[in-house]
């Protein structure tokens, strides 16, 4: 009965909201590094993408893909946090984090799915051009890439958006409200309910879950490797077919200039998208695989623990292949590299001139050390006649000289001065020299 529930109190190890204690180790120390290297990577990756002279239809792909990945790595700091005390035992935080984690898993693989097609699209562009050189130099409309990438965006979120209603998740409270605890059913169950109920929702619904999945593990796990792995190999060959080119270009200087600069050019570019592919089939595919073999053996139903493991490793191949494309532009792209000290340095000299400047403002204004307690109004005129000072005792020498430079602003500042103050807004110390 529900009134009993609430007098029951759960232990320590019932409150732990980690699968295993592999999940607890990736979770607690694995996972913040590479998502916060991640996270950085791609921003960096971005600022040398969105530069102006950088811009292309592949390097649009790519940014892109950037991103994506972003969004897919902040995604895992809810389930981060889970793992640390301050926030397993929060009931805030536990209250939150149980009604959102389902829809926050959807919007991950929403991410996953983007950026897999985004790097679909980038070998795509590339084969295409490195086959097809006036289709590299030929331009897009205005609209055609913002309609091509609000396509993929749309496409990818209509097929991942079953994920949001997939599981049904049960909150409850205990030990006088002072604890929760959450445990998700999937919406196709055939068997037991929650309190041994039968599962009440319909079959039409049921099986429109089940159809998503099916189309979800076909449109975006499967096929999207199996056509990257395909792509790959045909951009590998073209590439050597390109690099025997460059071997067999003859000796003339008008040649080497005509095809020189732009060739190269394309290869740098085709050879760094190949690093960027390579390197996503080789952190997706075991993932892709690992679901097909699970699904045919129900191995989750067999040896839930062992399959709960693997498919842990899988998700954190995953994730380091997020992560892991600042590695692939720096390592494989020399342009990057310099492109990226280039602007670096740029930053680097404008800060340092804004505070020079700052610095130099700062020098310029005088700032008068100590006021007598007679002094009341101080009257600094420089309209090429001595200054003098009103309602004082005594003026100061520096007030009795003649100036006779042209230099000086040719305005009158009256300053308040009061019992023990100093000035603030006297002018400059080139005035008052």
């Amino acid at each position: 009965p529900m009134k009993s529930l609430n007098d029951i109190c759960l232990s320590y190890e019932q409150q732990m909201m980690h699968g295993s204690l592999f999940e607890y180790l990736l979770q607690r120390y694995f996972y913040p590094v590479v998502a916060i290297f991640g996270i950085l990577g791609n921003i960096l990756n971005l600022t040398v993408l969105l530069n102006k002279n950088m811009r292309s239809r592949a390097n649009t792909f790519l940014s892109m893909l950037a991103f994506a990945d972003i969004i897919f790595l902040t995604l895992l700091f809810p389930n981060v946090l889970a793992n640390y005390s301050v926030f397993t035992f929060n009931i805030s935080f536990r209250w939150l984090y149980f009604h959102t984690k389902m829809h926050l898993i959807s919007l991950a693989n929403w991410c996953s799915a983007i950026a897999i097609w985004c790097v679909i699209l980038v070998c795509t562009d590339r084969l295409i051009g490195i086959r097809n050189p006036l289709y590299v130099r030929g331009g897009w409309g205005r609209g055609r890439m913002p309609a091509l990438l609000a396509s993929v965006i749309a496409i990818t979120g209509s097929i991942t958006a079953y994920q949001h209603v997939e599981y049904d998740c049960l909150v409850r409270s205990y030990c006088n409200e002072t604890q929760l605890y959450s445990r998700c059913m999937p919406i196709n169950n055939d068997g037991s309910w929650f309190g041994n109920k039968t599962n009440p929702y319909s079959e039409g619904f049921r099986t429109f879950v089940n159809y998503s999945t099916l189309l979800y593990v076909f449109s975006m796990i499967i096929f999207p490797i199996v056509l990257l792995t395909i792509l790959n190999v045909m951009l590998l060959c073209a590439l050597r077919q390109r690099h025997q080119q460059f071997g067999s270009m003859g000796n003339s200087i008008s040649e080497k200039r005509d095809h020189s600069a732009f060739a190269k050019t394309e290869h740098r570019v085709t050879l760094t998208v190949t690093c960027i592919v390579t390197m996503f089939t080789l952190t997706n595919g075991p993932s892709a695989l690992w679901h097909l073999i699970k699904t045919a053996y129900q191995l989750d139903i067999l040896y839930p623990s062992v399959s709960y493991n693997v498919t842990m490793l899988c998700s954190t191949l995953v994730i380091c292949g997020k992560a892991s494309n600042f590695i692939v532009f720096c390592l494989g792209s020399k342009h990057f590299r310099l492109r990226l000290m280039k602007l670096a340095q740029k930053k680097v000299h404008k800060k340092m001139a804004a505070v020079a400047a700052a610095a130099a403002t700062t020098t310029e204004r005088s700032y008068i050390r100590s006021c007598s307690l007679g002094r009341k109004v101080l009257l600094i005129t420089s309209e090429r006649r001595p200054l003098t000072a009103v309602n004082t005792p005594s003026t100061p020498p520096l007030f009795n000289r003649e100036r006779r430079t042209s230099s000086l602003p040719r305005q009158l500042n009256l300053i308040q001065l009061e019992d023990g103050a100093c000035a603030k807004k006297c002018g400059s110390t080139r005035d008052l020299r």
